[in-house]
């Protein structure tokens, strides 16, 4: 069996994250994975192990990249085309049509599914032409399904997954080293890009109604830092605020924090916040859609009443005013993660769904060639 994945790169974040797990994490022996890219990702076959194939596109006037990534496809000869991002949705999906690809998978990793109008006829298309669709949880099921009109047997939930590390007693104290933060310093956690859909905005308005003891630091970078900062010096907190840039150990860092954040207003699954989870590391969040779901419904972590800075603030006063309850969430919330977000499990998932599909490949075909006859 072979599958190729298609994306628009192999970057840092999220989706692609995921992505570089995934293929990882696939160990059947009778399983062939490989990636198409749209743009070059430069050393992504020799971190990743497996055949990437580069479409290689120049830029935004590049059309000439649609016959490479076709090609690619073509030369590689899958049984399945698993597309992912707005980049694998339309011209991934289109390409392993033309190309007649017997099966194709897309996972939808955004919670936002209103296509623009230009993109609603091929979406309809394509989704037309896709087998299955993947979802994160049964919330971003049914709400893909209402707004796309994708009847539910279609869409299947597949929960994100990472490396779940073993329990590190020591892990905390590491990470508030490296932090350099004093033991009488509470710690607030926001890993992911610095840009406006992830609202770091909120982080800071609500950092400034929390008592002086409390600093916030975000793990990543993008183009709203230079107004993240501004906000934070204009709320009269910049020295509270620290912006570490992207880290690499920003899972490890989450460690040290006394509660880790997510302040998004539209998420699918953050693997941020399965990296909290693994870390034992108290959660708190915005109501994005999904959010109740992933969070056990206040098991597992505390979801706030909106999106106010006074209702996000209090969320985590009521994380930092009562540990004891916290740490049994987080306790709650890592054993979860270690049954039901390992990498692991998602590709054994994933593995399982390709077969299904053959599998029923196979019957049409058969039942196909009985008519005939």
């Amino acid at each position: 069996m072979r599958a190729l994945h298609v994306i628009a790169d192999l970057g840092t974040y999220g989706a692609e994250r995921l992505l570089a797990l995934l293929v990882d994490g696939i160990r059947e022996p009778d399983v062939e994975v490989a990636i198409a890219t749209v743009f070059s990702s430069p050393g992504a076959a020799e971190r990743l192990d497996v055949p990437v194939l580069d479409a290689a596109r120049g830029g935004r006037y590049d059309v000439a990249f649609f016959g490479r990534l076709c090609g690619a496809i073509a030369s590689w000869k899958p049984d399945i085309v698993h597309t992912h991002m707005h980049m694998g949705k339309y011209w991934g999906r289109l390409a392993a049509v033309l190309c007649r690809v017997p099966t194709i998978v897309h996972t939808e990793h955004n919670s936002e599914f209103g296509a623009a109008p230009a993109y609603r006829l091929p979406n309809r298309f394509l989704t037309s032409r896709t087998q299955r669709i993947v979802a994160f949880s049964q919330t971003h099921r049914r709400a893909l399904a209402e707004d796309e009109g994708i009847a539910l047997d279609r869409i299947v939930v597949i929960p994100n997954g990472i490396r779940v590390p073993s329990r590190d007693e020591s892990a905390r104290a590491r990470a508030r080293a490296a932090l350099a933060v004093r033991d009488d310093e509470t710690v607030l956690m926001h890993v992911g890009r610095l840009h406006a859909v992830k609202n770091q905005r909120l982080a800071i308005e609500a950092l400034a109604l929390l008592p002086a003891s409390t600093r916030l630091f975000f793990a990543g970078d993008g183009i709203d830092r230079p107004a993240l900062e501004a906000l934070a010096a204009s709320l009269g907190v910049p020295a509270r605020v620290t912006f570490l840039g992207f880290r690499d150990d920003a899972a490890a860092l989450v460690a040290g924090a006394d509660a880790a954040i997510v302040t998004s207003r539209n998420e699918a699954m953050p693997l941020a916040v399965i990296e909290a989870m693994a870390a034992e590391t108290p959660l708190v969040s915005t109501p994005w859609l999904g959010a109740r779901e992933m969070l056990g419904d206040g098991a597992f972590g505390v979801v706030a009443d909106g999106y106010a800075p006074e209702q996000f603030a209090a969320a985590v006063r009521r994380v930092l005013d009562d540990a004891p309850a916290a740490r049994e969430r987080a306790a709650r919330a890592r054993a979860f993660c270690v049954n039901e977000y390992d990498i692991a499990a998602t590709a054994r998932r994933h593995v399982a769904l390709y077969r299904e599909l053959i599998a029923e490949r196979r019957a049409a075909n058969a039942l196909i060639t009985a008519t005939r006859s």
